[in-house]
């Protein structure tokens, strides 16, 4: 089985940004490529754009806050 996966590499652990499919202790042989620059803008991009939309999801479920609630926060 193949798989093409992006990771991050932090504090000398490489993370992937996806889960996956493999049972605990499976060996795997990995080849390192630097992603350009012009894909690691657009993977940012798409997510900012789905933080947003739950942004705007949750919003909208919020309660509203009284006056005197917010006064408190002064």
């Amino acid at each position: 089985m193949t798989q093409t996966i992006t990771a991050t590499f932090e504090n000398g652990i490489l993370k992937p940004t996806q889960p996956l499919d493999l049972p605990d202790h499976t060996q795997v042989r990995l080849t390192i490529e630097l992603l350009a620059e012009d894909e690691q803008k657009k993977r940012q991009q798409e997510k900012l754009a789905a933080l947003q939309s739950l942004w705007r999801i949750s919003k909208g479920h919020s309660e509203h806050l009284t006056r005197d609630q917010l006064n408190e926060r002064r």
